[in-house]
């Protein structure tokens, strides 16, 4: 696309026109990096006796949706952790599931809970910091600019020289 950049094709115009009421167009994305460095998932949050064997996640609009699946190494009990974003409060959810059904877990105690759900927390929160940085690396300032926008933060941008930034203005 960095080719019609001044002058788009006339076949190629609705990819610029159809910008449907409360979404936002982010142009000028840097494309073709070959490789980036990124912070791993740090194995200190594991949950002690429960280990992840699977999951079925989805970036949802960029949000996380979908379960992850912890076996006890112990009994062989299964939790299933929802992973789901709650629009009124604007966060990340992450209920305690029965492994099979529609129904909060009753068979783990709530500090069993609690280990596995921090584990899932931690996972996902590198999975959405990665997903980030990788966007933040490809944006250029123009796309980083509309971005901002789309998060209602189309804030004034200072350069680094800029004496409010030091407390002098």
């Amino acid at each position: 696309m960095s080719t019609f950049r001044h002058e788009v094709p006339t076949e190629l115009q609705e990819l610029y026109v159809d910008v449907a009421a409360g979404q936002a167009l982010i142009p000028n994305l840097k494309m073709g990096i070959g490789s980036l460095v990124v912070h791993r998932w740090d194995a200190a949050y594991a949950a002690d006796g429960w280990m992840l064997f699977g999951a079925d996640l989805t970036l949802d609009l960029g949000h996380p949706f979908g379960s992850m699946f912890y076996r006890n190494d112990a009994d062989g009990r299964v939790l299933r952790v929802g992973v789901k974003w709650h629009p009124p409060v604007q966060q990340l959810e992450f209920p305690a599931l029965h492994p099979s059904k529609p129904e909060l877990t009753s068979d783990c105690t709530a500090e069993e809970v609690a280990a596995v759900v921090l584990d899932a927390r931690s996972r996902i929160g590198t999975l959405v910091a990665v997903n980030a940085q990788i966007g933040s690396f490809v944006a250029t300032e123009e796309s980083e600019n509309a971005i901002l926008d789309a998060s209602g933060l189309g804030l004034e941008r200072l350069s680094e020289d800029d004496p409010r930034l030091a407390g002098d203005a």
